[in-house]
């Protein structure tokens, strides 16, 4: 059969009601899948009227309201969750380590990772219903550079990160006596009030971890959370409790990587932001690290993600239809049915089938012109 079509932009981001079974949205980076509202479904289809620019910049999001109780939400939640995640590292040092004291738990980024994937696994099935429960700019600028998150959207969302990891920090850091505060500003690794520290790193090692394993997290989220294919298999709950586990796995797998201590590959900027911002001083050392690391490995992404689209579905889809067709002209057995994913390989073969019958007419007909 000849080639598919091209695909749309929208058909390529898993924007097609057709085969989702919604209607069309702009934002398509929730963590959980949700139905649009009444009001952004409107809004989605007075967009195509608007100039492209408009558009892909998400502009035309700012005058509706569903937008800014999103951005609200990013806050609000980052703010609990900056208070929680403080409490969870404190808790799991217990007490100020030093030669001859150990922390409540060791390492105490097992604690730290345990605590975390609970954190994060609740924090975002709670808030994706509102506002796609990002609460990391990692992810809002990974998906503004892959189009699923609207740029207005996004830079809207990295600022509400901010301002909330900002209030959840003053909430603990004014809550808390000063020798808690202080359980984590050892050479253990963390500073302050459960903040950011590099330790005996340099800022650029410090940026090798961010990306590195700030890559893994959105190569998690990009295979299980935005790919509806996925969402098929894993319905969906799993895919935030897989983005969760993903960070506990890099919180414990680089938090004890030095014996002098460090406070290991953070994934979240707005976390480490928030605590330097009420803390002051020291607290901001190589702080560029810890925003320059997850940024690459976004835009990182984002070069892999356009240059090889997850288009595998779409294409299938096409190809069985082509091949249903065939068979309704009678060029292929009775028996043979259109089915989803899992005939790949009947289909494979009566590809292949088809190939050869193919290059044997193309033979027999050079034979006989010859």
């Amino acid at each position: 059969p000849p080639s598919p079509a091209p695909l749309s932009m929208s058909a390529a981001m898993g924007n097609d009601p057709k085969r989702e079974g919604t209607q069309p949205r702009r934002f398509q980076a929730s963590l959980v899948r949700h139905p649009p509202s009444a009001e952004e479904i409107k809004a989605t289809k007075d967009s195509r009227k608007l100039p492209f620019l408009v558009r892909v910049l998400g502009l035309d999001e700012l005058v509706h309201s569903y937008l800014w109780k999103a951005v609200l939400i990013e806050c609000f939640g980052m703010a609990f969750l900056t208070i929680v995640s403080i409490g969870a590292i404190l808790s799991s040092f217990g007490r100020q380590p030093s030669s001859t004291v150990t922390p409540i738990i060791e390492p105490p980024a097992l604690g730290v990772a345990v605590s975390h994937f609970f954190i994060l696994g609740l924090m975002i099935l709670t808030f994706a219903a509102s506002s796609g429960g990002h609460l990391n700019p990692m992810i809002s600028f990974a998906t503004t550079l892959t189009g699923h998150t609207p740029a207005a959207r996004g830079l809207l969302y990295i600022g509400a990160q901010m301002l909330g990891a900002v209030i959840g920090a003053q909430i603990m850091k004014d809550a808390l006596p000063d020798d808690t505060i202080n359980w984590t500003k050892n050479s253990r690794g963390q500073g302050a009030l459960a903040g950011c520290a590099v330790g005996d790193l340099s800022g650029k090692q410090q940026f090798l971890l961010e990306f590195g394993f700030g890559m893994f997290v959105i190569l998690v989220a990009y295979g299980t959370a935005f790919d509806v294919r996925q969402g098929k298999i894993f319905g969906p709950i799993l895919a935030p409790i897989f983005v969760a586990a993903a960070i506990a796995t890099g919180i414990y797998s680089s938090g004890t990587l030095l014996p002098s201590g460090n406070s290991g590959a953070v994934m979240n900027p707005a976390r480490c932001f928030g605590p330097a911002a009420v803390m002051g001083g020291e607290a901001w050392g190589n702080h560029w690290a810890y925003w320059f690391g997850p940024f690459t490995a976004g835009a990182v992404n984002a070069v892999v993600y356009l240059i090889a689209p997850p288009h595998h579905r779409e294409l299938y889809d096409e190809q069985m239809r082509k091949l249903t067709e065939a068979k309704e002209n009678s060029e292929y057995p009775s028996d043979f049915k259109a089915k989803p994913a899992r005939d790949s390989l009947r289909l494979a073969s009566v590809a292949t089938a088809q190939i050869v019958t193919t290059m044997k007419r193309s033979s027999n007909s050079s034979v006989h012109h010859a």
